[in-house]
């Protein structure tokens, strides 16, 4: 059975009796980090048997027919509104063919690198081997690169353009990102106990959150999460411990959550995935949670995470809070994130991610196929109810470096990129989480992303229970459906250094707080 390299060489042997054009390399569009003067330093050209991870992207097929699939979806007039597609339906109809990706698979694994795990949805595999082996395979030269605020962080770029023969370049959408190999250690045991021990006043509770936004009268009626599903996509792992100890102290029984570990396992734990699932599960307690992993927070992990998040097809509400200043990311990377997010419209997925702590927009949350979560500083009187809402001067929000506007954005006060945030909730005041057996206090909009994701699930829950499907891609319902903003409270005051809060929509708070109650009785 001849290999693919030994038919690619016939071909052009046979082909070059009648003189024909030469196959020659192409370029493959990267994603790898080139250094960034303010986020990235090269140390130069990689040592050629350090360890490498990579993650490939294969284009979705028929991008203009999703497209149009995902618009009638969505039309209240279309005859297909909200009859979502299955994960395999997607697969049948855009994912990549399967005998394109056996051809790229055959390839890398003849150039000497190793498809170690493949993507439900075909549209990523990772590749692993040395850099000597990625270097001859596609032609270029990795530099060993290391994050300006942090040098222990090790990633990879290039000056060189990737280049593979053009058969297989054809096949090929990108080389999204490369990094060192994940840590081979063993995760700790976990230690300590289950304690029901609740915090003290001063900072956020779920009662308090579920009371700011309309969620606590849903879940009195019975509508708490069952018959929903929130998938939320981490680095690394966290304690059961931690999470339970954090529920049960403040009134909440409720499953322990699945745990997916997407690629290699974690040898870690963080306090960014310990916070996403207990606020995600806390605000849903009847919901599944189905924590998709990857081993560590290196972009390989957690693009390839939120991919398989959508890709598995299990879940009806999906959150990231792993967010990244948009200029810091390269462009082939969040259109990444885009082409996974699109397949989320299209199988009736709510995506929704943190819109960042800088001011600026963040990756994921520029996608206009996710829902960015922009942040608020919240007051309350000496009973617990909410006396002043305003815009965080840190709330990420302002123009995409990347996507145009979508037409759903058409009349608002914006440029002609696509603009966040399209709602908020409180990311400048101070949430409890309870990790590594004690109470912590933290702010920004990771909070709110897992927030938002929770009453998403209970919206969706009230929806199971009167028969209508989940909320899915919510982005052109909410710009498109005046009553529907009418449900978000609209917060005028506050701001950031670039844009402040006004009347309607704005920059740092997009439609405004949302109010569970009153979406799960609009939304069409």
């Amino acid at each position: 059975m001849p290999t693919l390299r030994t038919a690619l060489i016939a071909a052009m042997l046979a082909l070059a009796a009648c003189d024909p054009p030469k196959l020659v390399n192409v370029t493959v569009p990267s994603g790898l980090l080139r250094s960034s003067p303010f986020a990235y330093d090269d140390h130069g050209e990689a040592a050629a048997g350090t360890g490498i991870r990579a993650v490939i992207a294969l284009p979705i097929r028929d991008p203009e027919g999703l497209d149009a699939t995902i618009a009638a979806l969505y039309d209240p007039a279309s005859p297909s509104f909200r009859s979502y597609l299955t994960a395999a339906a997607f697969l049948e109809r855009y994912g990549p063919l399967q005998e394109d990706l056996d051809a790229v698979s055959a390839w890398l694994e003849e150039s000497g690198l190793h498809v170690a795990r493949v993507a439900k949805n075909r549209l990523l595999l990772e590749a692993t081997g040395t850099v000597e082996q990625f270097n001859a395979a596609f032609d270029t030269a990795l530099h060993d690169c290391t994050k300006s605020e942090d040098a222990s962080f090790h990633t990879y770029g290039h000056h060189r353009d990737l280049r593979a023969p053009a058969e297989i370049g054809k096949l090929l959408d990108a080389v999204v990102v490369a990094d060192r190999p994940a840590d081979p250690s063993q995760l700790p045991t976990e230690t300590g106990n289950v304690v029901n021990d609740p915090p003290t006043s001063g900072n956020l509770t779920l009662a308090a959150i579920a009371r700011d936004y309309g969620i606590a009268p849903l879940t009195a009626q019975g509508y708490d999460g069952r018959g929903a599903a929130i998938g939320v996509v981490v680095g690394a792992a966290f304690k059961l411990k931690d999470v339970q100890s954090f529920w049960r102290s403040q009134g909440i029984t409720r499953a322990d959550p699945e745990y997916v570990a997407t690629m290699e396992p974690p040898a870690t734990r963080f306090t960014e995935t310990t916070l996403d699932v207990e606020w995600s599960g806390g605000l849903a307690p009847g919901a599944q949670v189905i924590v998709y992993a990857g081993p560590d927070s290196h972009d390989t992990s957690v693009v390839y995470a939120f991919n398989e998040a959508i890709g598995d097809g299990r879940v009806s509400v999906v959150t990231d809070s792993f967010a990244h200043r948009e200029d810091t990311q390269t462009r082939v990377l969040r259109r990444q994130y885009d082409a996974s997010a699109r397949m989320a419209a299209a199988l009736g997925i709510t995506v929704i991610a943190a819109g960042g702590d800088s001011a600026q927009a963040d990756v994921p949350a520029s996608s206009p196929f996710v829902t960015s979560v922009g942040g608020t500083v919240v007051e309350h009187d000496g009973g617990g109810q909410l006396i002043d809402e305003r815009a965080w001067v840190l709330s990420g929000s302002g123009d995409s470096l990347t996507f145009p506007a979508p037409a759903w954005q058409a009349g608002l006060p914006i440029a002609d990129k696509r603009a966040v945030s399209d709602v908020a909730m409180a990311g400048g005041s101070r949430y409890w989480v309870y990790v590594f057996g004690a109470w912590q206090a933290y702010a920004g909009t990771s909070f709110g992303a897992p927030a938002f994701a929770g009453l998403v699930a209970v919206v969706n829950s009230a929806r199971v229970a009167r028969g209508k499907p989940p909320v899915g891609f919510l982005n052109s319902t909410l710009y498109t459906n005046a009553a529907l903003q009418a449900t978000f409270r609209d917060i005028t005051v506050g701001g950031t250094a670039d844009h402040t809060a006004g009347p309607g929509w704005d920059y740092p708070t997009g439609w405004g707080a949302p109010n569970a109650e009153a979406i799960a009785a609009t939304i069409p």
